[in-house]
Formats: C-alpha cells, structure tokens, sequence
C-alpha cells in the first residue's frame, strides 16, 4: 500500500480524532492535509495539533472543511488539496468520517487510482479499498504519553506517596489480597471499619475477622503493609498504618497493584499482548490548560494494543456497585477513543446475596448499565482468574470496537 515517491495523505474527518492520527502514524506520509465537516468542525484543528505533536509541523499541508453531506464539496476538496502536491504519490484515509464522505473519497480515489484506505482497529489492519483483497498490518506501538496526545490530552504527573514498605512487599501483598477470596473483603472492611490513618494505632473488633482473616492480616504485617500487630484481652487486634503510602494502598491501591501485577505476567509470557501498559495514568485536556483549569481524570490501569485501548477502574469499597461509577468509566471511555474503548469495571466485592428484593433489583439495574455502556464486570469471586478475563479482553473482548 505504501508508494516509493513522497506521500501526500488527505485524511476525511468525522467525529474521532483517533482513527485518523492513527492512520497518519502508521503512513508517516510527507505531507498531510484534512478535510473535515462542517458539523463537528473542531476535529480538524484536533487532528493538526496532535499530528504536530506525533509528526512535527512541517508536515501539515494544509485543511478544507465541507458539508457532510455534500459529495461534490468533498470531491472538490480533494481536487483542490491534491493539486498542492501534484508529484506526490496521493492516499486517501477514510476511517471515521460521515458515510457520504467515505463514498466521495472512494469516488475520487477510483477516478484518481490512488490507495483509499480504512484502519479496523479490531483486527489491527489497514484495509485499501480500492483492493480489499490486500490488507496490511497496522504498525502502530504508541506510549501512553503519545496515545494521550492523539486523543487531545495531556499527561499529568504528580508525586507518589511515602511508603514504609518495599514495591515487592506491596506486590506480594496485593496478590494475596487478590487471591484471597472472602477473607480479602473481610480484612479489608474491618480495616476500614476502624479507621485506616497512618501512624495511629488502631484495634479491630475480635467479631470482625475469621481465623482466615487473623491470618491473612498477620501476612500483610510480615509484608510490612501493616505494623505492630497484636492482640490484647478480649480478643481486639492492635495494629498501625506506618505511612499515608501504606494508607492509600489499604484503601483501594492494592487493587490496581494486584492488576498491574497481572499485566506484567501476561506481558512476561507474550511480549505482543500490548505495546504498553500503566496503572493510575492522570490527564487533563488541552483545553482545560488553555483555560487555568483543573479538570483531571484518571484511569486506574490502561493498556494499548494495535491503538486501541483497554482501561479498568478498580473499586474496593464495601457498595461497589454505583451506577456513577460506570457513568465515569463511559466518561472517560469517550476521551479515550468511544467505542474503540474496551473498558473493564474490576471490584474485591463479591455479587450481593441478600435476599432484599431492593439490594438485588439495584444490582440488577446496575449490570444492565453496564452492558449498556459496554462495560465488563469483574466481581471478587473471578479476581484469581483475572489472568485469563484480562488477555480475553485485550485480544478478543466481549464488546467488538464500533
């Protein structure tokens, strides 16, 4: 598909600005020129912006915006941008843009005997279709940095806690946490019940823990997790928070730890699952810069495969289930890429059993949002076989990109 003279690639505009800067990516072409349309004109901009950032500025040739419904416009937009580059070998990128556009840039690519090209991002490929027969693979390995910048957001850093323990200590710990069933949540809420502040001292009710649970609690105190644990009269257990970094972790942290830790397994075992991964990935738009804003969002695990993104929120507390909780996901989802977004909703919590008819239709409620909104759930019973849910997802997940 590629041309062995300079290439100008005019891509056709819609509503992502992904698809797009992907396509131009995987091309590197000399020059890029857009055409966008008039009813969601600020992509074009989107897409120039993140283009300078991934090709440089010099490579931008230039931009029409049109109907999108107007098949003569289209084509006399790219009459008119081609025309600027008229020794270049011309390519002609689809993916995103309104259907009456596609057909006018078939057209024009039928007329000119030029590649028309479509990026399908569930298969990885580039399709050319003016000869569907022949498909390329697409070659895109963005960092998380760079994919941020191609969706028109930017990375925000900021600083990580102290912790008394070591990073092998808090990995050790969020895999017992991970594989510890019932005892898991119990340990977790009667640590939470009694109040998780670093530095204090704090004593568990004896009726909050099993025998399972006293031990699991002993492992994470040898892990350091945990500190001067022991028991008094009357069965009350004794225990300190050394640090806010042990704090954070108790709190919901070792959740995230316990996927990242997943992730790296799966990646040891077959580095091409994805090209990169990250847990607690911070970031704002542009536009909230320009503005002095500070509207953050955050994404407890992502990770990229071919371009297209897999993100996990992780939740730990005791009502998991929050229909604003799978809004935020969605919310986030539609930064990242829509419905290119695999999107996971990963909890410690077990599905509710009572048999209050009001808990279970709220619960009910709940998994329909989530299928609604394409969300995979992942309760506490499936957390020790998170290997096989999270390299399901990433290669072939329950909900294919629209």
């Amino acid at each position: 598909m590629t041309q062995a003279k300079s290439v100008h690639l005019i891509l056709l505009l819609g509503n992502r600005l992904q698809p797009a800067t992907m396509l131009a990516y995987h091309l590197r072409p000399a020059h890029v020129a857009c055409i966008g349309s008039t009813d969601r004109p600020d992509t074009v901009s989107e897409v120039q912006e993140a283009l300078t950032y991934l090709l440089g500025a010099a490579r931008w040739a230039g931009e029409r915006t049109v109907a999108p419904y107007r098949l003569d416009e289209t084509l006399t937009a790219i009459d008119a941008l081609a025309a600027d580059h008229a020794g270049a070998s011309l390519i002609i990128g689809l993916t995103g843009c309104p259907l009456p556009m596609s057909i006018a840039g078939y057209e024009a690519g039928r007329r000119r005997g030029c590649p028309v090209l479509y990026v399908n991002t569930a298969g990885a490929e580039v399709v050319d279709f003016t000869q569907p027969d022949q498909q390329e693979s697409l070659r895109v390995r963005f960092a998380i940095k760079d994919y941020l910048a191609i969706c028109g957001l930017q990375l925000v850093t900021g600083r990580k806690p102290r912790y008394f323990s070591t990073s092998a200590e808090q990995t050790e710990a969020a895999r017992l946490l991970g594989h510890a069933d019932l005892p898991g949540v119990e340990v977790i809420a009667a640590l939470r019940q009694a109040g998780l502040l670093s530095g204090r001292r704090r004593r568990l009710h004896p009726g909050t823990l099993s025998r399972e649970g006293r031990h699991l609690l002993q492992q994470l105190a040898d892990l350091h997790v945990l500190t001067e644990v022991s028991e008094s009269f009357g069965g009350f257990i004794s225990i300190r928070v050394p640090t806010v970094g042990e704090q954070a972790f108790l709190n919901g942290d070792w959740l995230e730890a316990y996927v990242w830790d997943v992730a790296q397994g799966l990646f040891a075992q077959d580095p091409t699952l994805f090209d990169a991964a990250d847990i607690r990935v911070a970031f704002q738009t542009r536009a909230a810069q320009r503005e002095a804003g500070n509207i953050l969002r955050e994404v407890d695990f992502i990770a990229l495969r071919g371009g297209a993104p897999l993100i996990a929120t992780c939740k730990t507390g005791a009502t998991p289930w929050q229909k604003h909780d799978l809004d935020e996901v969605a919310a986030v989802a539609q930064l990242l890429g829509g419905g290119y977004v695999t999107r996971l909703f990963i909890s410690n919590q077990y599905p509710p059993i009572s048999p209050d008819v009001q808990i279970q239709s709220a619960f009910a409620q709940f998994q329909e949002q989530a299928r609604r909104q394409r969300v995979v759930l992942v309760s506490g019973e499936q957390l020790g076989h998170l290997p096989e849910v999270l390299r399901k997802e990433i290669t072939d997940p329950t909900y294919k990109p629209l």
